[in-house]
């Protein structure tokens, strides 16, 4: 049997299997269990986060005849075997950078209406779908608005800014986090144990978490390579500097005590082997940068304040390190500038140098919530334009509810009552979740300069009876009334009327472009 890579062996195919993505899978698995399941998803992240992958155990679910008590597929009903089929013609997947044409999409609204073979829906995930053309998105629009009851569309991308609103509009929108290096840690950890595979240092497990960068998909890949020039699964940190092309963790650690110890001849040794050993100076840079952090945060071989400024200075100036004629002199220079430091000042300068690095240190950052009140009134469309300014993903979250009654102010303290109509109850269990909770309170208290024990935030599900419209209905609304006035101010511009009668012939469509 050929070897299958780790990214694809260790794939997720149940919700609890997926790593970091917990506030995605919850609100998934609840619409499934609740079956409140919505006509369109949209899936946006960075690479190998885990957006195709749970598309495709939502799309799996959702079909699935016979349900495990937590909302993933059975495995074992005809649905279940029919999307195991990569010839499946109940969940097709496709690549929306290969088949961005509009024919490609007029095929597909072509095939929406046959309905599915096995399961009660038949499932479209479009992975990359920024790639689309804007003729391509035309031609789906009407159906993403009003698609048959048995069609489900799960997009996946990479660059969710690139999407027309038209699209985001009809789509219940979830933003995937990068995985974090604690998260990544406990993973290589399971793949580890599972696969036989050993690490000669400990530390080599996080310095392979950081190079994977936030991606669970990177991070295998990278281990893979790191596996392919080890012997017996067994990883030795020479090894996995070679394979990896990465300064060594316990290189970086010499280099950083040279450092602080202001020993620039050794400093400029270590440096010097690193280039010898063709390290590329991006990833001398990068190691260092991350082992002078790893110093900030836990080693502390220095005051806290002076590590602050070695660490500040160095990454500063990388930015036009790699600007100049010769990067690697460029480098070498700085490392003499930080680690000779202390020369800079003598006795009392560099005390007093010293205290103003602990006060910038232990400074507080300024809060931008002065300035936005008083751009704008407190209010609730106020703490949107602040929130959306912070968190544009929080905001548009926020804004498929509204406010069932206006704010209330009674005994400094304040009472918001947030609803939610049928089409949005995903995002009510999202925002219900405790930390995504305890997060929009904390932005609540900086919005209205209250502290969050006197906010009182209701979220709630509005009756189907009741005439409910959420935030981003009116946006929309508003969006096309306005766009309808500027069509008629253009229709009877004198301008255009002078060349109507030039060429004696009638402008009947207006076509405003909107930049994406």
């Amino acid at each position: 049997m050929s070897y299958i890579v780790l990214a694809r062996k260790w794939r997720p195919k149940k919700f609890q299997e997926v790593i970091g993505q917990s506030h995605v899978t919850r609100s998934l698995q609840n619409a499934i269990l609740k079956e409140k399941i919505g006509h369109a998803y949209l899936m946006v992240g960075t690479r190998g986060v885990g957006k195709t992958s749970i598309a495709r155990i939502f799309a799996k679910a959702i079909r699935c005849e016979k349900l495990t008590a937590d909302g993933n597929a059975c495995n074992e009903c005809a649905a279940c075997a029919d999307f195991d089929i990569e010839t499946s013609m109940n969940v097709i997947e496709i690549d929306g950078a290969s088949n961005n044409s509009v024919d490609n999409i007029r095929d597909l609204v072509a095939n929406v209406h046959y309905l599915p073979t096995t399961g009660k829906y038949k499932v479209y995930i479009i992975d990359e779908v920024h790639m689309l053309s804007t003729q391509a998105f035309n031609a789906l629009l009407k159906t993403l608005e009003e698609p048959p009851a048995h069609v489900i569309f799960i997009f996946a991308t990479t660059e969710g800014q690139k999407l027309l609103g038209t699209v985001l509009s009809r789509c219940q929108r979830f933003d995937f986090r990068n995985v974090s290096v604690a998260d990544l840690v406990r993973h290589i950890k399971e793949v580890a144990h599972v696969e036989g595979i050993s690490f000669e240092r400990e530390d080599l497990i996080k310095q392979l978490a950081i190079l994977g960068n936030g991606s669970v998909r990177d991070t295998l890949s990278l281990l893979d390579q790191v596996l392919t020039f080890s012997e017996h699964n067994f990883i030795k940190e020479d090894t996995f500097t070679q394979s990896l092309g990465v300064a060594g963790i316990s290189t970086l650690e010499k280099m950083a005590t040279a450092i602080f110890e202001g020993d620039i001849k050794n400093v400029t040794k270590i440096y010097h082997q690193l280039i010898f050993e063709n390290i590329s100076l991006k990833n001398i840079s990068t190691g260092l940068l991350n082992q002078l952090f790893l110093e900030i945060t836990e080693t502390r071989q220095l005051g806290e304040a002076e590590l602050i400024w070695i660490y500040e200075s160095f990454a500063r100036e990388m930015t036009w390190v790699f600007q100049g004629l010769v990067p690697e002199k460029s480098i070498e220079v700085l490392l003499y500038k930080i680690t000779l430091r202390r020369s800079f000042f003598n006795g009392p300068q560099l005390e007093v140098k010293r205290r103003e690095l602990e006060e910038r240190a232990t400074a507080p950052i300024e809060s931008p919530v002065a300035i936005i009140t008083q751009e704008n009134e407190t209010s609730w469309d106020g703490f949107l334009a602040f929130l959306a300014a912070k968190s544009p993903a929080s905001a548009s979250n926020l804004e498929q509810g509204n406010l069932t009654t206006p704010l209330r102010l009674s005994h400094d303290e304040l009472f918001i009552e947030l609803g939610f109509g049928f089409s949005s109850l995903v995002f009510l269990d999202y925002l219900k979740d405790p930390e995504v909770f305890q997060k929009l309170l904390q932005n609540l208290s900086d919005y209205f300069e209250m502290e969050k024990s006197k906010i009182f935030l209701e979220l709630k599900e509005v009756a189907s009876g009741e005439k409910f419209v959420s935030r981003a209905d009116i946006k929309e609304k508003t969006a096309e009334s306005d766009q309808q006035e500027l069509i008629e101010t253009l229709k009877n511009n004198p301008m255009l009327r002078e060349a109507e009668k030039i060429f004696n012939a009638k402008v009947d469509k207006i076509i405003i472009e909107t930049k994406k």
